[in-house]
C-alpha cells in the first residue's frame, strides 16, 4: 500500500489515517518517521528511493517495526523544518538530488506531519556524502554492492538501446505503411519509465483532454488505434505528418512542414529547412506534450530525440539571419540530435533546451551555433 500513485499535492490527513486503521506497512515505496535523529539518516532514506523506484516519506508518524500506530505529528515550525531538510539532502547528495518534493500537511488536533516525495531518479546513481550508496527494498534502505551500482549505471545505456530498437521500428513504417515522403522530421518524447513493463496511461479514456496536433500544423480530432490516440495531417501536396501518443505514453510527431514543399507533384523538392519555423513549431509542442502529460499524471522525467530523415542535401535556413558563409548541406541521410531530457518536477527552462537543441541542428549546417539575427 502507497501514496506515491496519488498527486502530491492530494495526500492529506486521511490519508495517513488510513494507513493506520488498514494495517498498512512501510514498503518499496513508503517510509514512516516519527522524528529525524540527525541528517545523514535522512539522506540515506531520500537517496535510496531516488536510486530504486521513488517513494514517500512522512515524518510525524510513529510506527512499529514498520507499521504505522499514530500520527503524533511534529510541533516545530514546518517550513523552517523543510528548509533544513531540503539543504541537507541537497549539499549530502552526489549527483545532488534536487528534484525532490517537500510539504506539510497540517493536522486537525494540531501539529504537521512533513511529507517528502522523491521520484525516481535518471541521474544516478547517487552517493550519500558518507560514500554510500543506499537502495530501497521491500521494508528498508540497505547499502548497495557492487553489482548493484553497475545495474544503476547501465539504466541509461540499456535505455538508449531500446529506444534505438524503437526509432528504427518506427521509421520503417511511417516510410513504408504511412508512405511518408522524405524528407521528413521524427520527434520523440520518451518517459523515463516508458519501456517499463508495467507502464500504461488511460490514453484513450482520456483523450477529450489530449490535443495531438501536429508539430508545425494543428489537428485536434484525433483517433483511436491499437496504440494509443493517433491524428495525420494529409495536405494538397500528400502527406504532411501525424502524432501518435502510445499507451505507455510515448509521443512520436512526424512532419514535414518545416521542409519546402514542392508547388506540384511534377516539380523537384526544394531541400530547404527553416529553423525558424522548426525552433517555434517544437517550442508549442514542448508546451503542449507537458500539458499533455500534466492530463495523464506522467510525472517521470522525459527524454526528447529529434531525428531529420533523408535530410542528406538538406541545407538550413533562418529568416532575417546574417551568414558569413551560406550553410552547407546536411551529409547524413538518418541525422539524430542529441536526446535533452526534461523533468516536469524541476523549473523548465524551455529557450535553455531549444537552443541545446537547435545549435546542434545548425552544427549540422556547418555553424557553431544558430546565426545571429
Amino acid at each position: 500500500m502507497s501514496t506515491f500513485h496519488k498527486t502530491f499535492d492530494e495526500v492529506n490527513e486521511d490519508d495517513l489515517k488510513f494507513f493506520i486503521e488498514s494495517g498498512a506497512t512501510e514498503g518499496l515505496q513508503l517510509e514512516f518517521k516519527e522524528t529525524i535523529s540527525n541528517n545523514i539518516s535522512l539522506v540515506e532514506e531520500v537517496a535510496a528511493f531516488a536510486n530504486t523506484q521513488g517513494g514517500d516519506l512522512f515524518i510525524g508518524v510513529k510506527e512499529r517495526e514498520g507499521t504505522p500506530i499514530e500520527v503524533t505529528g511534529i510541533d516545530i515550525n514546518p517550513d523552517q523544518e523543510i528548509l533544513k531538510y531540503k539543504q541537507w539532502v541537497e549539499t549530502n547528495t552526489d549527483p545532488a538530488l534536487t528534484n525532490i518534493l517537500y510539504r506539510h500537511i497540517s493536522l486537525t488536533g494540531g501539529g504537521h506531519v512533513i511529507h517528502i516525495r522523491v521520484p525516481r531518479s535518471w541521474n544516478g546513481p547517487h552517493m550519500v556524502k558518507n560514500f554510500k550508496f543506499m537502495l530501497r527494498t521491500a521494508s528498508a534502505k540497505v547499502p548497495a554492492g557492487t553489482s548493484d551500482i553497475r545495474r544503476m549505471m547501465n539504466v541509461r545505456d540499456h535505455f538508449l538501446d531500446q529506444y534505438n530498437r524503437f526509432r528504427v521500428q518506427r521509421i520503417e513504417k511511417t516510410l513504408n505503411i504511412y508512405k511518408q515522403e522524405t524528407p521528413f522530421v521524427l520527434v520523440h518524447f520518451l518517459p523515463t519509465s516508458a519501456f517499463n513493463i508495467e507502464s500504461n496511461y488511460p490514453i484513450v479514456e482520456r483523450r477529450s483532454s489530449i490535443n495531438l496536433s501536429v508539430l508545425g500544423g494543428s489537428g485536434y480530432n484525433q483517433g483511436i488505434n491499437a496504440h494509443g490516440l493517433y491524428y495525420q495531417s494529409i495536405g494538397t501536396n500528400g502527406y504532411r505528418g501525424h502524432t501518435q501518443i502510445f499507451r505507455n505514453a510515448i509521443i512520436e510527431q512526424v512532419s514535414n512542414m518545416s521542409f519546402n514543399y514542392r508547388k506540384s507533384y511534377e516539380e523537384p523538392r526544394k531541400e530547404f529547412f527553416s529553423t525558424t519555423h522548426f525552433e517555434n513549431s517544437l517550442r508549442d509542442s514542448i508546451l503542449n506534450q507537458i500539458r499533455n502529460y500534466e492530463q495523464l499524471n506522467m510525472q517521470d522525467p522525459f527524454y526528447i530525440f529529434v531525428n531529420l530523415i533523408g535530410a542528406s542535401g538538406v541545407i538550413g535556413h533562418s529568416y532575417g539571419a546574417y551568414y558569413i558563409s551560406a550553410p552547407q548541406a546536411i551529409d547524413d541521410d538518418l541525422l539524430q540530435l542529441p536526446e535533452t531530457m526534461i523533468d516536469p518536477i524541476a523549473n523548465l527552462d524551455l529557450e535553455v533546451i531549444l537552443s541545446t537543441i537547435i545549435n546542434y541542428l545548425w552544427n549540422a549546417f556547418g555553424f557553431v551555433s544558430k546565426p545571429e539575427q
